[in-house]
């Protein structure tokens, strides 16, 4: 028996050791990418820059990420993925090494890059794996758990990274850094199952592919565990553009608010600063939850979670823009049910992915996905900043009401979209 038949075989429940080895691998990379952000105060003065300078690291990685995800997933696609896996995680540690001991900014940025490579590589590959370890009826929870150690990354990760910072120095913390990155390599070797993603099994089993009756891609029949009957489900690379436009969207308007939301939060909420790290605890442990709930609560109703978790991004803008204001108890409050609406969407939008991509072309397709991401994250961070000098604190909610009321719109349409789609493969099938 294949690898492959012996993992299908054993895919009818959850595999959650390998999800959460998984899961702590996706809690490092996140670590590794926001570090920067918690030991700015302490690495500026540091390598004799300004604290600018070391914000543009989060732009300049996420800009590798971009340039880099596509590409090098296509020329590592026929590598093992466990393996793929366990060299990204050696990869991180060795950027990371190389933050701790570089003696300039020059070389601290070069070693930020290597990481980022390693970075858009694992989130092109990290989803996709997990695809073919769980049962097709729980892909969305097992992306939930595997997605959730990235939720954490920002309640704990971060958090205990500057603490380290502060306790002994940022070097030691990305120090620690480099040896966690070792020994979750050292878990993934232990604990991921060997799989053939090149194997047929895993792209036609139990796979009917039809002709499509309109556009480019494939038109793909999956039996449905919960509707006890195959589905035709449209998967075409417009689908996946058309998804990944609008995770950009969302991440973009995201990222432009929330990269500053410290100064907001003490200056505009008017949150004492002695309490602005709980108020951000706060977010980030509902993040973390939502993450891990997602896959519970929209297994089965991924557009409605979509759009709903748009609609509430959409409350929270109107919120910090018109009632937060001096009012601590609304921006509390609103900051709550943003960090639990940007806990469900990532994981989400992963699996909306998976469901759109062409199962020959998933990694290509999740790589996209990381690269729109990715340039929400880096192009937001800087649209953000650009904004803050020159328009005001005050155009950020305004910015990230309208970026997220924008992406509810592309959400609707491209849902609808689907289901025309979906309707007309099926006539075409019957």
């Amino acid at each position: 028996m294949t690898d492959a038949s012996t993992a299908n075989s054993n895919r009818t429940k959850l595999p959650l050791a390998a999800l959460i080895a998984l899961s702590c691998s996706t809690f490092l990379s996140v670590t590794i990418e926001m570090l920067p952000t918690g030991l700015m105060h302490y690495m500026a003065p540091d390598l004799g820059v300004t604290e600018a300078q070391i914000g543009y690291l989060m732009t300049m990685y996420a800009a590798c990420v971009v340039v880099t995800s596509t590409p090098l997933t296509h020329w590592l696609r026929k590598v093992p993925r466990h393996v793929l896996l366990i060299g990204v995680m050696v990869v991180f540690g060795i950027g990371s090494l190389g933050t701790a001991l570089a003696p300039n900014y020059p070389l601290i940025v070069a070693s930020r890059l290597v990481a980022g490579v390693a970075h858009g590589v694992f989130w092109a590959s990290v989803a996709g794996y997990t695809s073919l370890i769980v049962p097709k009826d729980q892909l969305a929870k097992g992306i939930s758990i595997t997605l959730g150690g990235g939720s954490t990354a920002f309640v704990l990760g971060v958090p205990l990274g500057t603490f380290l910072g502060q306790m002994l120095g940022w070097r030691m913390a990305f120090a620690v850094v480099v040896a966690l990155g070792f020994l979750v390599a050292a878990i993934l070797w232990k604990l991921l199952p060997r799989v053939d993603h090149l194997s047929d099994e895993f792209h036609t089993s139990p796979i009917e592919v039809v002709a499509a009756p309109t556009g480019p891609g494939a038109i793909e029949q999956e039996f449905s565990p919960k509707r006890r009957r195959f589905v035709v489900r449209p998967k075409s690379m417009p689908a996946v553009a058309l998804v990944s436009t609008l995770t950009g969207i969302t991440m973009f308007s995201q990222y432009a608010f929330y990269s500053y939301v410290s100064p907001f939060a003490t200056g505009v909420i008017q949150i004492p600063e002695t309490y602005l790290a709980v108020a951000l605890f706060s977010y980030g442990l509902l993040s973390a939850v939502a993450t891990g709930a997602s896959g519970f609560l929209f297994g089965q109703r991924t557009k409605l979670g979509i759009v709903t978790n748009l609609g509430l991004c959409v409350v929270v803008g109107a919120i910090m823009l018109w009632l937060a204001p001096g009012l601590p108890i609304f921006g509390l409050a609103a900051l709550a049910v943003w960090g639990m609406a940007m806990g469900f969407l990532p994981p989400l939008l992963q699996s909306s992915i998976l469901m759109v991509a062409p199962s020959k072309f998933r990694d290509l397709s999740t790589a996209i996905y990381s690269s729109a991401f990715n340039i929400g994250i880096g192009g937001g961070a800087l649209v953000g900043g650009l904004m803050l000098t020159h328009l005001g604190i005050m155009s950020l909610p305004t910015f990230f009401l309208s970026g997220m009321g924008i992406a509810l719109v592309v959400a609707v349409a491209a849902g609808r979209m689907l289901e025309a789609g979906r309707e007309r493969v099926a006539e075409g099938a019957a």
